[in-house]
């Protein structure tokens, strides 16, 4: 009956992330029509030619061509439907496994499904392909589907045109591989080396050989043409050789919070797997950190590339084993579920925030120390 509870509750959260989600898609989308959200999306090869994250695009200008649909309107569908798909997979995963308190914690943490309720500018963004398609991968393995290397590949490949960051989660899905297929071990590096990460590679070296900027002569008029004048540029107007040394040193202190958020996400993570013994590669995890080290170098949106790590590791320890807590156990799990309501993490500078006075008052801390620190040396 416990069981039955916490899944009922599970749902109705994933149910209320899901309507934060639409809602504020249609606000970035059709109404903001905001040049980061929306034009993202609407990165197209028609325009100039061959470039980064032009694959949907194109397939959206080419319905719009067909139909004369607004492209916003477009978009906003195709979003729609798949986060409609998402969640709906999300329920269906968790409803059909026994999970206990500790399972609402990872479902609320900030850094991870929770940033969805915290700042739902994390909205929209093209990482929900990358989810709904490990999502579909991890069900397939559960339902012990056999599925083809060459079709990894395809869709590996696809979200690599889609957006470039997915290559830097590429571990999530050698480690999903490694841990449901059968077979020798070498065997099955083999080929997430040969199927997985060298066909990565070559997209990605394409990409960046071959792949034009994002804004071109034409894209103004091009839109404009299609009936879409952007209330700003956004991402065409991004600077792929701009400073962002600059931009971490002027925000030295707000960058450095993500620490604490990945931490607290990190410490969430351990007591669930504690209190389920549930082991986490740590192998993998390595890898893993060593990926991402040039995303968080190259690209300051580091509350975007927290959000999708601790996603992803969700989706992927959601179907190993949860085993009956302890009263102690239970009373951890409460009070780690209220902490996880009570701070959150941006997508963008600010990395950690709970109640403004302790913020003030960290912050307060971090400067008295720093400046001591600062003297000193």
């Amino acid at each position: 009956m416990k069981t039955k509870i916490i899944n009922y509750i599970i749902s109705l959260i994933l149910l209320i992330y899901y309507y934060i989600s639409i809602t504020t898609s249609y606000f970035l989308i059709v109404t903001q029509k905001g040049g980061w959200c929306f034009g993202e999306w609407i990165i197209n090869y028609q325009d100039g030619g061959f470039k980064r994250r032009g694959l949907f695009g194109t397939l959206f200008i080419w319905i719009n061509e067909l139909t004369h649909i607004p492209l916003e309107y477009i978009v906003f569908v195709f979003v729609f439907l798949l986060y409609t798909v998402l969640f709906f997979l999300l329920i269906q995963l968790f409803r059909k496994e026994r999970n206990n308190l500790l399972t609402i914690a990872l479902i609320l943490l900030p850094a991870g499904f929770g940033m969805m309720m915290k700042d739902p500018n994390i909205a929209t963004r093209k990482e929900i392909l990358f989810f709904l398609l490990y999502l579909i991968y991890i069900l397939c393995l559960r339902s012990k589907l056999v599925i083809k290397d060459i079709s990894i590949t395809f869709f590996i490949i696809i979200a690599l045109l889609t957006h470039e960051a997915a290559f830097f989660y590429l571990p999530f899905v050698g480690v999903a591989y490694f841990m449901k297929n059968k077979g020798s071990s070498l065997d099955k590096i083999k080929r997430i080396l040969l199927y997985q990460f060298l066909p990565a590679v070559i997209i990605m070296l394409i990409l960046y050989k071959f792949g034009i900027q994002l804004k071109t002569e034409n894209t103004i008029s091009f839109f404009k043409a299609h009936g879409l004048v952007l209330n700003e540029m956004g991402i065409f107007d991004y600077d792929p050789n701009y400073n962002v040394l600059n931009i971490y040193k002027s925000h030295l202190y707000d960058y450095q919070t993500y620490a604490i958020s990945i931490l607290l996400g990190a410490l969430t993570f351990y007591i669930y797997s504690r209190f389920n013994k549930v082991k986490i590669n740590t192998l993998f995890l390595i890898v893993q950190i060593l990926f991402l080290i040039p995303l968080y170098y190259m690209a300051v949106d580091w509350g975007r590339w927290t959000n999708i790590f601790f996603t992803l590791l969700t989706i992927l320890i959601a179907i190993e084993q949860k085993l009956v807590l302890s009263r102690k156990q239970e009373i951890i799990a409460g009070i780690l579920i209220l902490f996880n309501l009570t701070w959150k993490m941006m997508l963008m500078t600010q990395g950690f925030l709970v109640f403004p006075e302790f913020d003030a008052f960290l912050k307060r801390v971090y400067y008295f120390f720093y400046f001591k620190m600062t003297n000193l040396l």
